[in-house]
């Protein structure tokens, strides 16, 4: 940034050139900007717009030449705690940083960018997503299996027995005064509750490749969408489910409503923590990504039932209440006539315009059923062993694609799909 403002002082005689400039120097600034998000701080790529192009295509490169070997050692790193030293990983995708943990120095590698980091963390979850990835994580030596299940634990909803199970513990966190309620994963049928596929969200923020935007035709249910950026606001992951509401009251109309009106998201986050309060910031953002992720936000929005589940760890002190959510912006309208500058005038409406997304915000909470399930000692056993069931399932499906290639004379291709379930 001191680079960058010594540049565009240098070129710049008077205060009255710089007022006059300040629009394009804040539009190359917010450009640079970007340029580090995906490619990281390196000042020889960054102010070089065609050294930018070069090394973006450099990176895209080392992403795509990622191997098995490769996934399992960023699983120790990102999920085991393992310091990241010297392995030979390229240094298109990483950078040395020096680090400090507990009054003890050393270096150690780090993603380059933050793009960099996000497109790691989704390879990795989107290779260890089918049906065989928590046993292969669980059994690494050195990771932390709590720390998997807290991260990516999101994706045993993708076992139907687990999420039976989870139905048979779930308990509802009420509003104060109110009745118990049974969640859509107990009113509908055993096969109808488990996500069956799932799918690496791109909300693509700060990037030149933005994700697709899912829309009517292509958001389906039973499909598990997993955010491809850490630190996902509110959720770590979402489905939906189709059935009729428990009260018989269907969703709004209008475009769309048909189709929507009898589902439930269902958002899953996965806490060690006693207590997940939130804000209304964390839950604007979440509304903000959704808006950034699906084409009919504000009709799906208001269409569908809502479910959070809170995923607890076995030692963890079991959440027992509804979780809050915090209200932050306040309303400072100053009863003074005075005559306010431009500058105060566009502070106020920003306060204003972040005051009202706050209240949207804790109007669209308390709209929210919640959950609390704990991973017990059984519930972990189950997820293991629906794991090994899934991983001889894909062995058996890989042996009978081979035989049917092999009977074809290798002129025949057979699908995934066309395999039994």
């Amino acid at each position: 940034m001191a680079f960058h403002a010594f540049q565009e002082r240098c070129v710049l005689r008077t205060d009255e050139e710089y007022v006059g400039a300040r629009e394009q120097i804040e539009s190359r600034w917010t450009e640079i900007r970007r340029r580090i998000r995906e490619v990281g701080p390196l000042p020889r790529y960054i102010f070089d717009w065609k050294l930018f192009d070069n090394r973006l295509k450099e990176v895209e490169k080392a992403l795509e030449g990622i191997t098995e070997i490769d996934m399992e050692r960023y699983v120790k790193i990102f999920f085991g705690g393992k310091q990241w030293i010297e392995d030979g990983t390229t240094h298109k995708i990483i950078r040395l940083v020096w680090s400090s943990i507990d009054g003890h120095e050393s270096c150690r590698n780090y993603p380059a960018s933050v793009v960099i980091a996000k497109e790691l963390i989704s390879r990795v979850a989107h290779y260890f997503a089918g049906a065989s990835f928590l046993l292969k994580m669980l059994r690494m030596p050195g990771v932390d299996g709590a720390a998997v299940l807290e991260k990516i634990g999101v994706c045993a909803f993708m076992y139907r027995s687990v999420v039976d199970e989870i139905v048979g513990k779930m308990k509802h966190l009420p509003r104060t005064g109110s009745a118990a309620r049974r969640s859509v994963l107990a009113r509908v049928n055993a096969a109808d509750r488990y996500a069956q596929d799932h799918r690496i969200v791109g909300f693509g923020s700060g990037t030149r490749q933005q994700g697709a935007k899912l829309d009517r035709n292509s958001l389906r249910p039973r499909v598990l969408y997993i955010p491809d950026i850490p630190n996902f606001p509110v959720v770590d992951g979402f489905y939906f489910v189709e059935a009729p509401p428990e009260d018989g009251v269907a969703g709004g109309g209008g475009a769309g409503g048909v189709r929507w009106r009898n589902w439930t998201f269902v958002g899953v986050q996965v806490t060690k923590a006693g207590k997940h309060d939130t804000d209304c910031g964390a839950v604007a953002s979440f509304m903000r990504r959704m808006e950034q992720c699906i084409v009919d936000w504000e009709q799906l929005k208001g269409q569908i039932s809502w479910e959070i589940i809170y995923v607890q760890g076995r030692d963890s002190i079991a959440i027992n209440r509804r979780q809050a959510c915090k209200m932050l912006a306040t309303d400072d309208r100053q009863s003074d006539k005075r005559v306010l500058t431009d500058e105060e005038r566009r502070r106020r409406e920003e306060r204003a315009q972040l005051l009202r997304e706050h209240q949207s915000a804790l109007a669209f909470w308390e709209t929210v059923e919640q959950y609390q399930v704990k991973l017990d000692s059984e519930l972990l056993t189950i997820i293991s062993r629906a794991a090994e069931i899934g991983e001889r399932v894909l062995v058996e499906r890989a042996g009978i694609a081979v035989k049917v290639r092999r009977k074809a004379g290798g002129k025949q291709k057979c699908s995934r799909a066309s395999l039994p379930a």
